[in-house]
């Protein structure tokens, strides 16, 4: 079977760029399919994440110039787009397409990809896209409004538009609709070898969605309260100078630090004794999935449509109100106190997440391209 995946770049350090790589290197290691990764910008970079060697990575070589992508400036490089798209995928003959973009390609591909069978991923979810909106000016909610009606029109177009949870299906609510979740990586389960130190870890873009301007807050809250952990962000962005400003105000007894993104966390999950997310919002959150995966109980916000879809309440962690971080520092506190917690909701975790084993979830992929 000849698979092909459109994304923008795999070269930033992004979830649903991780989740790509290693869907598409476990249709090539394990189901020997035949898979391309067609990117639109990869600017002469490899992958961030590993790359299996069965994979072939081709760019298309589209530049676009800052500023808004949907501009009439930009319409000739759509039309470029798209016609590089079409001579590639008549050229490759795929047996299904699948979109992990929220730009162009994400409008162009059941249009330029015709006669295959095409699967729009969402990783996005309807609530951040709601608070993006509130806080738009009056010309740029007109805007937004025609955009979100194309690409709905778009997305009626494609074989299968796939959610990670029922919760983005439930409000989309369209009739091409699937939900399938994400999953973890088991060669990368937690090294015994390793021995757990008193460190509170989080992994993610250093930007709005992430929260990590309440993580400090909370930080903060609990600091004169603890002795001898430590808290390690991994993670870079466009918030980081914002971030750090933030940090430096602060006069921590227990070091807070932002640190750069990683490729195999394994090593580092393995050796932290809790997960932290102060999300504002998510999808379905692989990071969860790899905290877990390693044993680790976990803190998080319950923000809309994401973690508790993952994380079974009080059995392998603690989900806190969203934004609350009184509350997410009280939660934290407690399993840094209690170390014997920590391991039960650890083991739970470890079972509880085979639920979304790769092996589990690519037959629920392969079966939809078969039933399609």
């Amino acid at each position: 079977m000849k698979l092909l995946y459109l994304t923008d770049q795999v070269y930033q350090h992004g979830g649903a760029e991780k989740i790509l790589i290693q869907k598409a290197n476990f249709w090539a290691d394990v189901y020997g399919y035949e898979v391309v990764v067609l990117t639109a910008s990869q600017k002469g970079r490899g992958a961030f994440f590993p790359l299996s060697d069965k994979v072939r990575l081709h760019d298309l070589g589209m530049e676009y110039p800052k500023g808004s992508l949907y501009h009439p400036r930009n319409f000739g490089r759509f039309r470029q787009q798209y016609a590089r798209l079409k001579a590639f995928a008549d050229d490759f003959r795929p047996d299904a397409v699948f979109v992990v973009s929220q730009t162009i390609f994400r409008q162009i591909t059941p249009f330029a990809c015709k006669g295959f069978r095409t699967f729009y991923e969402s990783h996005t979810t309807w609530y951040g896209f709601k608070l993006a909106y509130d806080r738009q000016s009056p010309a740029m909610k007109i805007k937004t409004k025609i955009i979100a009606a194309i690409t709905r029109f778009c997305e009626s177009k494609y074989t299968k538009v796939v959610y990670l949870n029922p919760s983005e299906l439930e409000h989309h609510n369209r009739p091409n609709a699937v939900v399938i979740p994400n999953f973890f990586d088991v060669t990368e389960e937690r090294n015994p070898a390793i021995e757990r130190r008193n460190i509170a870890i989080s992994l993610g873009r250093l930007s709005f969605p992430k929260g990590y301007d309440l993580l400090i807050e909370a930080w903060g809250m609990l600091d004169s309260k603890i002795e001898n952990w430590e808290m390690h962000v991994y993670g870079d962005g466009e918030d980081r100078e914002k971030l750090e400003n933030q940090l430096a105000r602060t006069n921590f007894r227990n070091p807070f630090r932002f640190l750069p993104a990683i490729n195999k966390v394994n090593e580092k999950l393995s050796e932290a004794s809790l997960y932290v997310m102060s999300s504002k919002f998510e999808t379905f959150p692989l990071v969860l999935l790899e905290a877990m995966s390693n044993g680790l109980p976990i803190v998080s916000f319950d923000c809309p449509t994401g973690p508790r879809s993952i994380v079974t309440p009080d059995r392998d962690g603690i989900l806190v109100p969203a934004l609350q971080t009184g509350e997410l520092a009280d939660a934290v506190i407690k399993l840094m106190n209690d170390p014997e917690l920590r391991r039960e909701m650890g083991e739970h975790g470890r079972e509880n997440v085979r639920r979304f084993s790769a092996e589990k979830v690519m037959k629920q992929w392969d079966d939809l391209i078969r039933s399609t």
